[in-house]
């Protein structure tokens, strides 16, 4: 072989060598940046695999984005991937980036950026998107842009359309009757010994030693179920023949004014005492009073008194009711429940605490209960179907459907739950609010920026944006954590986090996948290869010597 042919051969292994010395001095830097970015947010580390191309060493670098172990912050804006998506983060010239560093936070405008003043991307969230992200799919919503919350922000007050009424009404309870009594026993004819009976045939005597004169009118007063007073009814006490049965017909017609044509209360005399039942049981007004009108011959005869022996009572249920209107202030209703007179029957009526608001329809009704304890129906007195409030303040009139059917949760039932059980009922949700400022955000796992308001209220504001790629291996690496697409990565597919199958997690950040281990073996390759490769050149640039002195 000729000189030339020898030089040849030693020039191609020269240059065979040299691009090794450059792949590992290259493969040297992927493992110092590497290890210099073990603790940097959301770093990919990467490698260098080595190929042989027309003779060469070809060194290609590729990032694996295995996934970094989650730290938590306790900053609501700081956010971690639980995935292979990236965030898109884009600044003020326009390019799009894509990352795992979650480390942002809301500048001075109200923009969600990270560190390098990149706007986070995802979209704002109003009426057509929250229909929208139901069924969308990838790439199927409105074009992303910058995430942005005014922290002025004021969720305006809703009137309440609608209450949810829970608990139970006792199935043991039961109405007691109302009953008064004359506190001394009637006498017969002086003698003290006999009580009359409202059979006999004998004189009304009330006091022995005063007995009533013929001719005296006794006064027959009281009140009905409501407290209110009843007619007086004038009771002539006449000569033989006036019994006390004649009385107690005078009284029973004093109360026969009761409602659907039957009696307020009725009289009867038990063991000399005239006695006056309540006609229908439960709380109740009534009392009755007896008087005589003047005294007749200097003699005046005194009644003795009634009392009330059984007092009525009703079992009641009670439970307050915020509502708003629309303009955001509250008001103040009750609302009771009171054992119907038929079993398995309570009725219930709305009233204004405070009265200033009036109750103009649905005020009043009654609940019916299966023989199990369910519902089986709920109706209004005057068939409206539901409360209507003025509230003369200038707001808006309020109409409320009031709900007491299980959906989800119990509703109002009628059961026994013990020998001591008590009704209770409460407002199990209402759906109105006061108006409100924005007191915080958190960002679930699904990547809605949710606002919590002074009122209570919690909203969806923003979702943030996801990337996917084919092969996000290709990605280009512009900055430490962040990337670019490139042909053979493809194009981004943005959506949300579910449609990927990834993760949010709020108050937390991606650290580091470096492998300091691993990282400190490839060093060590990377150094025996670079040192292998600087022997062969020494050793070319030796042949290359002694042929040069063949050739003198």
């Amino acid at each position: 072989m000729n000189t030339f042919g020898q030089s040849l051969g030693t020039g191609d292994a020269f240059t065979s060598v040299l691009s090794s010395l450059k792949n590992q001095r290259k493969r040297l830097e992927v493992i110092s940046g590497n290890i210099s970015n073990i603790n940097t947010i959301g770093f990919k580390s990467s490698r260098m695999t080595f190929l042989e191309m027309l003779g060469q060493t070809v060194g290609k670098i590729y990032t694996p984005f295995e996934q970094g172990t989650l730290t938590a912050t306790g900053s609501p804006t700081d956010i971690a991937i639980n995935g292979q998506s990236f965030f898109v983060v884009k600044d003020d010239a326009g390019q799009q980036a894509y990352t795992r560093a979650g480390a942002f936070y809301f500048n001075s405008e109200g923009i969600l950026v990270n560190a390098n003043q990149q706007a986070v991307q995802g979209w704002q969230i109003d009426a057509a998107l929250e229909n929208g992200i139901a069924t969308s799919t990838v790439g199927g919503m409105a074009a992303i842009g910058d995430v942005k919350i005014d922290p002025d922000m004021i969720e305006n007050a809703k009137a309440t359309e609608n209450v949810w009424l829970s608990g139970n009404l006792d199935a043991n309870a039961e109405r007691v009757t109302e009953v008064w009594e004359l506190t001394e026993a009637l006498t017969a004819n002086g003698n003290n010994a006999t009580e009359a009976t409202d059979l006999n045939e004998l004189a009304l005597n009330v006091d022995p030693t005063n007995p009533i004169q013929p001719g005296s009118v006794i006064h027959i007063d009281g009140t009905d179920a409501d407290g209110n007073p009843i007619a007086t009814v004038d009771f002539t006490y006449g000569t033989d023949g006036t019994t006390v049965g004649d009385l107690l017909a005078s009284i029973n017609n004093a109360f026969s004014g009761g409602a659907g044509g039957n009696p307020i209360a009725t009289a009867t005399l038990v063991d000399g005492r005239i006695q006056l039942t309540a006609y229908t049981p439960g709380d109740s007004g009534i009392s009755l009073s007896l008087t005589n009108d003047a005294a007749l011959d200097g003699v005046f005869t005194t009644f003795p008194a009634f009392t009330e022996t059984t007092p009525g009572d009703t079992p009641k249920a009670t439970s307050s009711i915020i509502l708003y209107d629309s303009l955001g202030v509250s008001h103040h209703l009750e609302i009771e429940f009171l054992e119907g007179v038929n079993n398995r029957e309570w009725d219930w009526q709305v009233t204004s605490v405070d009265g200033s608001e009036t109750i103009s329809n649905g005020g009043s009704g009654s609940i019916i209960f299966d023989e199990n304890g369910g519902i089986q129906s709920f109706t209004f007195d005057d068939g409206s179907g539901e409360l209507t409030v003025d509230l003369n303040n200038g707001a808006a009139q309020l109409n409320v459907k009031l709900n007491v059917n299980g959906n989800g949760w119990k509703g109002i039932s009628q059961t026994s739950i013990g020998e001591n059980s008590a009704s209770n009922i409460r407002v199990h949700e209402q759906d109105g609010y006061s108006s409100g400022t924005l007191q915080g955000i958190n960002v679930d796992e699904f990547g809605f920026i949710v606002g919590t308001f002074s009122n209570g209220i919690t909203k969806k504001l923003a979702l943030i944006a996801l990337a996917e790629f084919d092969d996000p291996t290709s990605l280009e690496k512009s900055s430490a954590s962040n990337f670019l697409a490139t042909q053979y990565s493809g194009d981004a597919r943005i959506g949300r986090a579910d449609e990927f199958g990834t993760e949010l997690k709020s108050g937390n950040l991606e650290t580091s996948n470096v492998d300091l281990a691993d990282q400190f073996i490839q060093m060590i390759d990377a150094q025996k290869g670079y040192q292998a490769a600087s022997r062969i050149v020494s050793t070319l640039n030796q042949i290359l010597e002694e042929t040069t002195r063949f050739g003198r």
